[in-house]
């Protein structure tokens, strides 16, 4: 009876972590990799996260996966960036990782352009307004939730969020304006 108690209790941990691994896989590497500044070194980053997951206990996380996730990827990239000591800009890879609704090939050219305006704009910003910039555009976290990813205060979030959406405004119009579609991909 006891080993069926281990064998169910194991079970749903693996059921837990597959879960979390099909839902977080993709933009957690995305994450690593824009600190990283390399997808190899993302995606051992990555695996290094579920495989803290897998040892983690799925009650003390319950209801912060998603949080927790990123705050572990984001702690394990740091210090692999630190080690490395070097960044490398990450523009044509995002651009390759944003989805598409296919749209026509013209309106597909059109879209690449503003992202990519949109992203080297992103790139001109200090790296906190980035950070917190792809943590809720491109993540879809809470302010809390990067407030915890990143250890600064929910106001901060709020405030260099605002500062850097605002600064991207300004310089857009000073240049040609990208399509509402391209700013909400590339954001």
């Amino acid at each position: 009876m006891a080993k069926l108690i281990v064998d169910d209790a194991e079970s749903k941990q693996s059921e837990w972590v597959h879960a979390a691994l099909r839902e977080y896989e993709g933009p957690l590497t995305r994450y690593a990799a824009q600190i990283t500044g390399d997808v190899e070194r993302a995606r051992d980053v990555v695996q290094d996260t579920f495989v803290k997951l897998c040892a983690a206990d799925r009650d003390e996380l319950e209801g912060r996966v998603r949080e927790w996730l990123f705050t572990v990827c984001r702690n394990r990239a740091l210090d692999v960036q630190r080690k490395e000591s070097r960044m490398k800009p990450l523009g044509e890879m995002e651009l390759e990782t944003v989805e598409s609704r296919e749209p026509s090939p013209a309106a597909a050219a059109e879209q690449n352009e503003s992202a990519g305006q949109i992203l080297r704009l992103l790139a001109t910003l200090p790296a906190n307004q980035q950070e917190v910039v792809r943590l809720k555009f491109q993540n879809g976290l809470s302010y809390r939730e990067i407030s915890h990813v990143t250890k600064l205060t929910v106001t901060n979030v709020g405030f260099l969020l605002h500062t850097a959406v605002k600064t991207i405004r300004q310089k857009i119009k000073t240049e040609a304006k990208p399509t509402g579609e391209a700013l909400r991909i590339a954001l």
